[in-house]
């Protein structure tokens, strides 16, 4: 393929820079195998991980052989680029020039990246509906007065590519401004076409020592679908050891208002009925109004969160997610998605039963992916055993 050589390049780049700050760094090595089922049948898998941590980042590589139904899976590394899904976790930040700020910093991660909220074109989208390694790279920019954001969901197979830059005009009022393409979204049959949601707003901030909440209005424009207006409110409060957050919007107009690039996009490009999302919001069936709403609190030994949204056309979507990863001994996470056509989410509770010996059951519902253009809903089960060095 014509992106192989480029993929490469890239990674071999980053591992040359980085090489000399993880050097040194404290190193961990695993091995587990797991067993189970995926729908009709059954699941076997054996994986090797290697993690590094350093003062400023750390980086995670693993490898895993998958069987179904006894027979190796070969798709999952069918060519070169593929050796781009062993870097499963990497992060590294570089302090800036404190001239620019006493936080300025630049920032880059990659690997199966964390739900992407990208101003309100990206709420809590996921990359990851299946059981493949799905490898993004997220970057991001601060100064005292500006943030800048990029992204791409999976370098190997993208479905969103997004970037925002937020900037303080004369504080407390700011502006931004963000864009999210799916450069491969399914219109009719077996073709393609570039979606492309571009935001631009204004928002006042109030602050203080412990809250943040910024209140604005922006004007997204979905191209060849149409415009929506958005009102929303942002917050967050920390009480003692616990944060309490808020994001919240009203938004209304033509094409999807504005609401597309969802947790389940992945899954619900692809539409209902004979129809694809896009064929769906050109013929006018998925405008008008609609409301959003999440809230969330974290303390120092996991997290909760909750999320319900309106949706004209597609109906209405809530999500949740929660974890408890501090544990010594054990730790436990969940996120889930599901509006009236489509649903996944994913449950692991792992266990350490000894300082160099752990195990962890999964239970998930995800889609399979074999005929790309029809997705389909199975189970999965699965109970992993593992030892490792540290």
């Amino acid at each position: 393929m014509q992106g192989e050589p480029a993929a490469m390049r890239l990674w071999v780049g980053c591992a040359v820079a980085f090489w000399g700050r993880f050097a040194h760094a404290d190193v961990t090595a695993s091995a587990s195998i797991g067993a189970g089922a995926q729908g009709d049948a059954t699941y076997g898998a054996l994986e090797l991980r290697l993690d590094q941590q350093w003062r400023d980042g750390k980086l995670g590589l693993g490898v895993r052989g998958v069987w179904d139904d006894g027979v190796f899976r070969r798709s999952d590394w069918s060519g070169i680029s593929d050796a781009v899904t062993i870097v499963r976790d990497f992060e590294a930040v570089e302090p800036l020039d404190a001239s620019l700020g006493s936080n300025a910093h630049l920032a880059i991660a990659a690997g199966v990246l964390a739900p992407s909220h990208v101003a309100r074109v990206a709420d809590g989208y996921r990359s990851t509906l299946d059981d493949r390694w799905r490898t993004g790279v997220r970057t991001a920019a601060v100064t005292d007065d500006t943030e800048a954001s990029l992204e791409i969901d999976d370098v190997l197979d993208p479905v969103l590519i997004a970037g925002a830059v937020n900037y303080q005009l004369a504080p407390p009022y700011g502006a931004h401004l963000a864009v999210a393409i799916d450069p491969t979204a399914p219109t009719t049959g077996t073709e393609t076409r570039v979606a492309g949601t571009v935001e631009m707003g204004a928002s006042r901030r109030f602050g203080s020592a412990h809250s943040r909440t910024d209140v604005g209005a922006s004007i997204i424009a979905e191209l060849g679908l149409g415009f929506s207006a958005v009102g929303y409110v942002d917050s967050s409060v920390m009480v003692d050891d616990t944060r309490y957050t808020l994001r919240a919007d009203a938004r209304g107009g033509s094409g999807t208002t504005g609401a597309v690039f969802g947790p389940l996009y992945r899954v619900e490009r692809f539409g209902t009925n004979g129809m694809t999302m896009w064929q769906r919001a050109r013929a006018g069936e998925l405008e008008g109004g609609a409301l959003g709403a999440t809230v969330g609190i974290a303390v120092p030994a996991g997290w909760f969160e909750l999320g319900l949204r309106s949706r004209p056309g597609l109906g209405m979507l809530a999500t949740a997610s929660a974890g408890a990863p501090m544990s010594k001994r054990w730790q436990a996470a969940m996120w889930a998605a599901a509006s009236a056509h489509d649903g996944a989410g994913a449950a692991e509770f792992r266990i350490a039963w000894a300082k160099q010996l752990f195990s962890a059951v999964q239970a998930a519902r995800i889609y399979q992916f074999t005929d790309p253009m029809a997705p389909t809903a199975v189970w999965s089960l699965t109970a992993w055993f593992g030892a490792t060095t540290d």
